[in-house]
């Protein structure tokens, strides 16, 4: 049997009290799909969509003893959501609150553009990939940060860069981190470098 059918329940949780978890230093893990984020995240959030590799980049991207409060859409696994967590050592799993009840409370709110690759015209790019799916070809003079050096490095993104990964999820999860950390002018690319190519009719750059 799936180890999810024992997974202790996620509490669910008020707009208040989320905000009050926040105060006292809980973390916000936004698990939506990249386009909700885009139209709508509560500030300071990191996105991490919920998918195959969940457990991989909260594991990477945050301490296991930070309290997790997920943001989350109507329909989504909480007990995947939860198991994923619990399986790689976050244990302080506060609750979740669905995007829908903070709203309805006029919760504080912030957006991320989210562009198709024929709409970045000359935007600097910042491809947070890693290194050697970078140089196997990337849009021409954009900048390589990985993700996972992201956070200690994030005075080396270009103000007002599109972000860019394979698909989007990625981007998406470094824009949030860069906006966190005082980024206000970031775009994400809906979808990757060889959209770009096929949008541009230009060729990748390859190498370092």
């Amino acid at each position: 049997t799936h180890a999810t059918s024992i997974a202790p329940a996620l509490p669910a949780l008020s707009a208040a009290k989320t905000s009050q978890l926040m105060g006292q230093g809980a973390q916000i893990i936004d698990v939506r799909p990249v386009p909700d984020f885009a139209h709508g995240h509560i500030p300071g959030a990191i996105s991490i969509p919920l998918r195959d590799q969940f457990a991989t980049w909260l594991g990477w991207l945050l301490p296991d003893d930070t309290p997790l409060v997920f943001v989350t859409a109507p329909g989504q696994d909480l007990a995947e959501l939860t198991w994923q967590a619990l399986k790689i050592g976050y244990e302080r799993l506060a609750g979740h609150v669905e995007w829908t009840v903070w709203q309805a409370d006029g919760g504080q709110q912030q957006t991320i553009d989210l562009l198709t690759a024929d709409r970045i015209a000359d935007r600097p790019v910042l491809d947070i990939r890693q290194r050697a799916e970078h140089a196997g070809g990337h849009i021409p003079g954009a900048v390589g940060i990985e993700l996972g050096q992201l956070a200690a490095r994030s005075d080396e993104a270009p103000s007002g860069a599109v972000v860019a990964c394979g698909h989007g999820e990625r981007a998406m999860t470094a824009a949030s981190l860069l906006a966190r950390a005082g980024h206000d002018d970031l775009a994400v690319l809906d979808g990757g470098p060889a959209d770009w190519a096929r949008a541009t009719g230009r060729p990748l750059e390859e190498g370092a």
